[in-house]
């Protein structure tokens, strides 16, 4: 059976020029619509298969998020600010947690649902949901997701946040290293964790897994990796944090436990939040210059010009990332 992916090759055109040509011809240019036509005939792309295939889909005024955990750091820091504009602009939101064992199904009751556009934050995206998101016609937006190259997407470079945190207590001289983050299942935080991980590496770092702590973020488990970091024989002289707020919450563990911040323990995070950036707090962290709350607020933006003004240019945005030295890290005091 001929499919859409087959006739966007034989045309040298994207899944989604196809899925527009054959959904709204009127939206696209002469010359591309030719060119699929044309590709349509020449494959036989039969009109049984093209009409199961491309059924009009009666929208709902609703945008769809798909998350890939609620504690996911994109999630947390711009999903908020995100809602308020999507229903600022008249539209609902509707939330989707997605998991990898159900990853089809939850993709594909997302597009049933029949919304405006679809955003999917901080989750995976492998080929047959990419290719389901594609066939359905309606627009959507990567963000900070992982898998298949989306034809929109606006991300961070996590694997970078990480990489830099770790080398510049590496360059302050630390050696004993230690990595909080929250669970897996995060793109963020495992890209964040493998540039960690390949910091230390260049660094001819022995990986200890007892420094590497993945725990849930509430705060019971946080105090229980504190304790679990105290109990190792060596102790850490300095943490990378997935997030500032998991900074944060080991900055104030750390001082009640009588610990000056940072001649006794340096302290990075990842994000530089707004709350970070505070005199009180003068959190040393790695981020963009602009906050995760912008970043969503953009990929809102962008989405809405593919649900209103049918702009179908396509973009990949990658913000690049930077160390922010303030008050939490020092040099190794030997």
């Amino acid at each position: 059976m001929v499919s859409t992916t087959d006739v966007a090759k034989y045309a040298g055109v994207s899944q989604t020029t196809v899925s527009r040509v054959l959904n709204k011809p009127d939206q696209v240019k002469k010359e591309t619509y030719d060119k699929v036509m044309n590709a349509v005939n020449e494959l036989n792309y039969s009109s049984a298969e093209s009409s199961k295939e491309i059924s009009p889909v009666v929208k709902t005024k609703t945008i769809s998020l798909v998350v890939g955990a609620l504690n996911d750091p994109i999630y947390v820091n711009a999903v908020p600010a995100l809602i308020s504009t999507v229903q600022q602009q008249g539209y609902q939101v509707n939330i989707h947690v997605v998991s990898e064992s159900r990853e089809i199904e939850t993709y594909e009751a997302v597009v049933a649902s029949k919304p405006s556009g679809i955003l999917v934050i901080s989750a995976l995206l492998d080929k047959t949901a990419h290719e389901k998101l594609i066939e359905s016609a309606i627009p959507f937006i990567a963000l900070n997701s992982s898998g298949v190259t989306c034809q929109y997407a606006i991300g961070l470079n996590d694997v970078e946040t990480g990489y830099l945190a770790a080398k510049h207590l590496i360059d302050a001289g630390h050696l004993e290293i230690a990595w909080v983050g929250g669970p897996l299942g995060s793109p963020s935080t495992k890209d964040r964790l493998l540039g960690f991980v390949q910091s230390l590496q260049e660094a001819n770092f022995k990986i200890r897994k007892k420094r590497l702590v993945v725990t849930d973020i509430d705060k019971f488990s946080l105090v229980e990796a504190f304790e679990n970091l105290q109990a190792l024989k060596k102790k850490p002289t300095a943490i990378v944090a997935a997030t500032d707020e998991i900074a944060i919450q080991f900055m104030d563990l750390y001082k009640k436990a009588g610990y000056q911040i940072p001649q006794d323990i340096s302290i990075v995070g990842i994000g530089n939040s707004e709350i970070g950036q505070h005199s009180a707090i003068a959190l040393t962290s790695v981020g963009t210059s602009d906050t995760l709350e912008n970043l969503g607020q953009e990929a809102v933006k962008r989405l809405f010009d593919l649900i209103i003004h049918s702009q179908n240019e396509a973009f990949n945005v990658t913000r690049e990332v930077a160390l922010y030295e303030r008050a939490t890290t020092a040099l190794l005091q030997r």
